[in-house]
């Protein structure tokens, strides 16, 4: 049994690193269970990844792959905020919004887990063959609508609950200025304060939804760099 393991995990391997073309003419059950076994596992371990980084209050304010999925307008307003010599309040919204990641754990987890569990073997074996990121993209086609539509009313309910825009208003009142006329200047229109809100809440959805699948696909594009990996990872579990 062990050598089956062992004979399964070096094909999974060598799927990884070489495969362009499958032809799954005369492939048995077994065997085609093999790519469909890693890519699963794989996109497990990213999203696992993702979602551990999401609960991580200080890995969550500090990991690259979540500051690049900032949206521009985002980092505008806090560029904004820390030329007004208000940085420590970028520091406590950016505190906040890893507190409302969090909260997104528990809507994010069923949906990406739902995909992967319903992905084939042919699935699979276009994924291994597409390259760089296509498990990534694959799981991103399938959930990104689902996670933006789940995930925004989690983010609405904790931005407000956790007092994200009073923050930014009473902070920017001391500057003789508000949030809507920052969200004027950075984004070139007018702005209400019915709008403040969701404006907010669209840009740290997209921040998490984005900041996820970043995770993934560097969790990805790692095992394809170095297809070790996937074998020491189901070797431990």
């Amino acid at each position: 049994m062990k050598k089956i393991v062992m004979a399964s995990l070096l094909a999974t391997s060598v799927l990884l690193t070489n495969c362009t073309s499958l032809n799954t003419g005369g492939t048995t059950t077994q065997n085609s269970n093999i790519p469909l076994n890693t890519v699963q596992s794989v996109l497990n371990n990213g999203t696992q990844e993702a979602f551990s980084v999401f609960g991580d209050s200080n890995e969550f304010m500090t990991n690259a792959l979540i500051d690049a999925a900032m949206p521009q307008q985002l980092k505008d307003i806090n560029s904004k905020l820390t030329s007004l010599g208000l940085s420590s309040i970028v520091e406590k919204e950016q505190a906040l919004i890893s507190d409302i990641a969090n909260a997104s754990i528990t809507t994010a987890k069923p949906i990406v887990t739902k995909a992967i569990n319903e992905m084939t073997a042919q699935d699979a074996i276009s994924i291994i063959s597409g390259g760089k990121g296509a498990a990534t993209s694959y799981l991103k086609d399938k959930t990104y609508t689902d996670l933006i539509n789940a995930i925004t009313p989690v983010v609405s309910q904790k931005t407000e609950a956790l007092g994200v825009n009073d923050l930014l208003n009473n902070a920017l009142g001391a500057n003789s200025s508000s949030l809507n006329s920052i969200l004027g200047s950075v984004l070139g229109t007018s702005t209400t304060t019915n709008n403040t809100s969701d404006i907010l809440t669209d840009a740290v959805t997209k921040q998490l939804t984005d900041g996820l699948f970043n995770i993934v696909e560097d969790t990805e594009n790692n095992v394809r760099s170095n297809p070790s990996t996937i074998l020491n990872s189901v070797l431990s579990n």
